[in-house]
């Protein structure tokens, strides 16, 4: 357990710290996860027993690593230092998901850390919501915002902040519909999932508000499956109107107008228009679309292919996929492909009897946490952030982690438990 307290307090730590977007921060998160996997590895040596959880989608982080390897020893990169500090950060993400595979592998570690992202969640929107009607304009009232866009909460950029909320709000949808919880806990659930989901809207993300509704629409689909979906539209038509309602009772001014921004030219809102960056960094590609511009070096090469003027630092695509391929070229595309296609596929398996187990719980809500994610990474650059990086990678494992027999059915797992205890009893 001590295990699974260090990947949670590293996980909470990134978004307060700013989005860990800080050298500082970075490198704590990074000396952090080789301390919680070496831990892992000495503790497995201690008790002479190696046992790993496999995940698909280890396959495909391992391929992009060799993309980015052989960029490297061809040096095949537009700048071979941003390179190599880009694929540390990134073989963080990748260590730190295995070790949460591992050490949350148990029911009872699951249902613990699906309680712990809720409490999180809703201790995150709290503090969000009361800075935004009883801020002084500064990031914990002390920190002034040297970001171009607005903040929210503890972040910078307002639509990471949606990011990460995008990723938790599942959890306490998901347990407050799953049949092992208990009715006051359900509506404390869904009253955290409510709160959560009105400061997405006060964040006036529209890439954030339009993930969320997608996510919700997913995560309607996906709980339905086995159950009454007249029950089951009742359920989300209750909820939906709860948060609308609550929605038009803090009223976030301005949503809309960002909403009408995106028709507007380029040159009347600065850089604010997505189309205009996606056409210059498609030129990029077809410059270079074998390993492409080198990995982390979008803000490097991307001024010699910018078609309109601005003294601000262009330092994304505000489009993850694009930025990948721009990056990395073909061969990224089409591993990053193939990390989405073993998501979804391997995540669907395990969403049986995810009423009655935690463990398929907590996969069920991890998959559609990341769906909101690749949603909103089509209009901005959340996996640019290491907060929500971590974030995203620790989910995206923990539900395509295979689910062994003996805990993917409560009843096989009654009948584990009574076989041990009669072992146990003979001995």
């Amino acid at each position: 357990m001590a295990l699974a307290a260090g990947v949670g307090l590293l996980l909470a730590f990134g978004p307060l710290a700013f989005g860990a977007t800080e050298p500082s921060a970075i490198f704590l998160l990074q000396e952090a996860v080789a301390l919680l996997f070496a831990i892992w590895a000495l503790r497995s040596i201690a008790v002479q027993r190696l046992e790993i959880a496999g995940s698909p989608l280890f396959v495909p982080m391992l391929l992009f690593a060799a993309v980015v390897g052989l960029q490297l020893l061809l040096n095949h990169t537009a700048y071979w230092y941003a390179t190599w500090q880009k694929a540390l950060l990134w073989a963080a993400y990748g260590l730190l998901a295995f070790v949460a595979a591992q050490c949350l592998r148990s029911r009872i570690a699951r249902e613990r850390f699906g309680i712990a992202v809720t409490g999180f969640g809703l201790a995150l929107a709290l503090f969000a919501i009361l800075q935004k009607f009883a801020g002084n304009g500064q990031i914990y009232w002390v920190v002034k915002n040297q970001a171009a866009a607005d903040f929210f909460g503890p972040y910078p950029n307002h639509a990471h902040y949606a990011g990460l909320m995008e990723m938790l709000i599942p959890f306490p949808l998901v347990l407050a519909m799953a049949r092992y919880t208990s009715a006051p806990l359900r509506l404390l659930y869904a009253f955290a999932a409510l709160i959560m989901g009105s400061s997405v809207f006060l964040s006036k993300s529209r890439g954030g508000v339009i993930a969320l509704v997608i996510e919700l629409g997913v995560l309607t689909v996906l709980a339905s499956l086995g159950r009454s979906r007249r029950t089951q539209l009742r359920l989300w038509f209750g909820f939906g109107l709860l948060l609308i309602f609550s929605v038009l009772l803090v009223r976030p001014h301005g949503l809309w107008d960002r909403f009408l921004q995106v028709s507007v030219p380029v040159d009347r809102v600065h850089d604010d228009n997505r189309l205009t960056m996606l056409e210059d960094s498609l030129r990029m590609v077809r410059e270079r679309p074998l390993l492409g511009w080198g990995f982390g070096n979008f803000a490097t090469a991307y001024p010699a292919f910018r078609s309109f003027y601005t003294d601000l630092l262009v330092n994304a695509a505000h489009d993850d996929i694009v930025e990948i391929m721009v990056e990395t070229g073909l061969p990224g595309l089409i591993v990053v492909a193939g990390f989405l296609y073993l998501l979804y596929r391997s995540g669907m398996r395990n969403l049986r009897h995810w009423r009655h187990d935690p463990r398929a719980s907590i996969a069920l809500a991890a998959l559609v946490g990341c769906t909101g994610l690749v949603v909103h990474s089509f209009s901005d650059f959340n996996l640019q952030v290491p907060a929500n990086a971590a974030w995203f990678f620790v989910l995206a494992v923990l539900a395509t982690t295979s689910l062994t027999p003996d805990d993917s059915h409560p009843s096989q797992r009654k009948e584990s438990v009574a076989l041990a205890w009669q072992q146990r009893v003979a001995q």
